[in-house]
């Protein structure tokens, strides 16, 4: 009988990310009001353009944000500065930051956004002195480390509420706040499709995962927060294998010597270790497998198993899937066949049009999917 996987991202799949998306909007909120720039509202098209370009971390989007909120502000005040605590600075002006614009002009984001987005404002905004260009520098490369970046506390803190904010990082609160993911995160699947994936999961060598590039939990003594495992709990799919964005950061940064980002999506390092997971392989052999195909040195013998399978990925986003395609290349050059199947889930027309360019099909969410011809 043929393997089956399915490997299913999370946010926009599964879950309906309102949580991460609104504590988004309210830390760009806090970061316009703070620089003089009230009238921030980021759009739900603006989120979606973010993520068409690839740029689906939050922490990512928020520090791009604060730097075009406070090249709106250095026109007015070139001195201003965000402070220790998200207070209220006089208006400076009334006008929005250009986010459109940049974002349409954005063609060159690569594996670090947020590196790509500095380079890119610095030089089409040459009238800045050095002390902003430092300035810009500190928001948008630490835009992913909690204990240097100006904002990134602030959207944490909305993300898991005051009390978990502080349990998880050891930082001290500032906004005595209610956790944005357990308030607003709502679940995707009803529950018929939720019994029907049950089923299919019942069925001989049928299996699945989740592959998200959501925080999760690592090794003792590595920093992260649990969010992907949150995620799972409230889809009632914790019985799942999942790989999160935790553990290939900590893989590629403890045990590989590598940059954090390494090995999240679009590396294929992420489908070909989930892969293995779903067929019972603890999560550091899996990637320790992966890794070595990666580099060239794989086993053939730990791929044969899925010689012939069936893998279907179900995405919000282009780079999860690109990650399979990446993965079934290097399972070929081990002469490991695949039959990959790309499917895109989308119900925004910016998303959807970008996925419609790499995905064999495209539903508007995944109640729509027919499991009884996965």
């Amino acid at each position: 009988m043929t393997k089956k996987i399915i490997l299913f991202d999370m946010d926009g799949v599964l879950l309906k990310p309102d949580g991460y998306h609104q504590a988004l909007k309210a830390t760009v909120r806090r970061i316009g009001k703070s620089l003089g720039v009230p009238n921030v509202n980021l759009t739900d098209n603006q989120i979606a353009h973010f993520e068409a370009l690839s740029v689906t971390n939050e922490w990512d989007s928020a520090a791009i944000s604060a730097a075009l909120i406070l090249i709106k502000a250095w026109e007015i005040d070139p001195k201003v500065r965000l402070g220790d605590h998200p207070a209220r600075f006089d208006v400076l002006t009334n006008q929005a930051p250009e986010i459109d614009s940049f974002l349409d002009s954005f063609d060159k984001v690569g594996d670090l956004p947020t590196l790509s987005a500095y380079e890119k404002i610095t030089r089409e905004t040459p009238w800045l002195n050095q002390s902003q260009s430092e300035y810009l520098k500190r928001i948008l490369y630490n835009s992913r480390d909690i204990y240097h970046s100006p904002i990134l506390p602030w959207h944490q803190e909305t993300v898991l509420g005051s009390e978990a904010f502080q349990g998880n990082y050891g930082l001290e609160p500032k906004l005595n706040i209610e956790s944005y993911l357990s308030t607003y995160d709502r679940k995707v699947l009803t529950p018929e499709r939720l019994k029907s994936i049950q089923q299919w999961l019942a069925e001989p060598d049928h299996r699945a995962g989740i592959m998200t590039n959501r925080p999760s939990s690592t090794p003792p003594g590595y920093l992260s927060s649990p969010e992907a495992e949150l995620g799972a709990k409230l889809v009632e799919v914790d019985h799942l294998p999942l790989l999160g964005s935790g553990m290939l950061i900590w893989f590629a940064a403890t045990q590989c010597q590598l940059p954090e980002h390494t090995f999240l999506k679009p590396n294929p390092v992420h489908a070909l270790a989930l892969m293995q997971m779903c067929y019972g392989e603890p999560a550091q052999n899996a990637l320790n497998m992966a890794y070595d195909l990666w580099r060239g040195e794989g086993k053939r013998e730990d791929w044969d198993m899925f010689n012939g399978s069936q893998v279907t990925i179900f995405e919000d986003a282009v780079k999860g899937l690109q990650a399979g395609i990446a993965a079934r290349v290097l399972l070929a050059s081990e002469n490991v066949k695949i039959e990959l199947r790309l499917i895109g889930v989308s119900s925004n027309l910016i998303k959807k049009g970008e996925l419609e360019k790499i995905a064999d099909r495209v539903y508007l969410d995944i109640n729509q999917v027919d499991w009884k011809r996965i």
